[in-house]
């Protein structure tokens, strides 16, 4: 299964990926469905920024490891397991992409993959394509809004808020 999102930043490819790349291990300034993250360890794939990253999620913690990361190209790829993942769920790559687009501004790609076990694949991959759909529309409008004005997306200041409150 695969989920491709695709959007125009007002900013230019540097400063995009700099909080994309560079502070790959902070996307919980930013994404409102991350709680907290941390650095994973010294990298492993060269140029990375770190190994990978822990992320404190409402549905528990996820690892991803960094797998690709091309800072002259403006390309990062990385994996992710939880403990709360579905049994199904064999494998969840992510990969963004950078370009530079009319005016200054950044194309962003992203691409989603995931690996479901057969039979599971046929029926609940509409399912989730439909909820992963949407927590990538929210990360890459939420990654848009904190490039282009420096400050957390709204989203982002509601869930810390109810993060607040919860604990």
């Amino acid at each position: 299964m695969q989920i491709e999102r695709h959007l125009t930043v007002q900013a230019p490819p540097n400063k995009v990926w700099d909080v994309l790349g560079r502070r790959f291990d902070e996307v919980h300034l930013w994404a409102s469905s991350v709680e907290r993250s941390a650095g994973a360890g010294p990298a492993q794939v060269p140029g990375a920024p770190t190994a990978g990253r822990t992320c404190q999620t409402e549905l528990g913690p996820f690892k991803e490891s960094i797998v690709e990361f091309d800072e002259s190209n403006q390309v990062l790829a990385y994996t992710a397991s939880g403990e709360k993942m579905p049994f199904f769920v064999k494998g969840l790559r992510n990969r963004w992409s950078l370009s530079a687009a009319p005016g200054g501004h950044t194309r962003v790609d992203m691409l989603m993959t995931a690996d479901l076990a057969f039979p599971f694949s046929v029926f609940m991959a509409p399912v989730m394509k439909l909820q992963m759909g949407r927590i990538l529309t929210f990360a890459i409008e939420e990654l848009k809004y904190f490039v282009e004005t420096g400050e957390p997306h709204p989203r982002k200041l509601r869930a810390r808020q109810t993060a607040l409150r919860a604990a």
